[in-house]
């Protein structure tokens, strides 16, 4: 079975690259290649390619939004996003398009003849820089899902790793622009939330749950 691709890049001389790594492929056939989200989209209706890949910087709508309209579409290609960019906002919502990989292209232009293979097999990619910024995201959303189970505020987790690191009462106040008495209020309403009898097991059982 021969593998039908689609280059989507603002760059002529990127997608000449590309094309040319894969004329020597005999299962990978490039069938159409453009430089905007819109020439992709018609494209993609026309040629119906097994796999797209999208660059994240297009003139007008970009390739996360690209990649939600080829996802919508009667016909889905598998999409690989190759792009320059380790930044977390576009790698978040480059999955919540449903790409099927996020490839760097300083390291996988040797390697993407076979990501395309695997990606059309089904699999899902990602680069090996781009996990720990994954990590980070699953972190942050887990935290942040624990933090809203406990009822803390922001303002009260921010508390809460103040006295982890043996902040007293005067000290977190000018840390945080407060006044001591607020910040002793808000000691004790982190306590009653965790169900703590002092600032001790408040700290204790924050770090049990997570919080911090």
């Amino acid at each position: 079975m021969t593998i039908r691709v689609m280059i989507v890049d603002d760059h002529q001389i990127f997608r000449r690259g590309v094309q040319s790594l894969l004329e020597d492929e005999s299962d990978i056939e490039v069938v159409g290649e453009a430089g905007s989200a819109q020439d992709a989209l018609a494209l993609a209706e026309k040629l119906k390619p097994d796999v797209a890949t999208v660059d994240i910087r297009l003139g007008g709508m970009d390739g996360i939004q690209l990649v939600r309209a080829l996802k919508a579409s009667a016909t889905p290609p598998r999409c690989m996003i190759l792009s320059t960019y380790e930044d977390r906002q576009y790698l978040v919502g480059a999955l919540e398009a449903e790409a099927d990989a996020y490839l760097l292209k300083s390291n996988s232009y040797e390697t993407l003849p076979d990501a395309i293979r695997q990606v059309h097999g089904g699999k899902s990619m990602l680069s090996q820089e781009l996990i720990g910024v994954m990590m980070d995201e699953y972190k942050k959303v887990a935290s942040q899902q624990i933090q809203r189970e406990s009822g803390l505020t922001p303002q009260e987790v921010r508390v809460l790793r103040l006295l982890a690191t043996g902040g007293r009462s005067l000290d977190i106040a000018n840390e945080l622009a407060l006044t001591e008495i607020t910040v002793k209020r808000k000691v004790q309403e982190i306590t009653t939330k965790l169900g703590a009898a002092n600032r001790v097991q408040a700290v204790a059982e924050a770090i049990r749950r997570g919080v911090i």
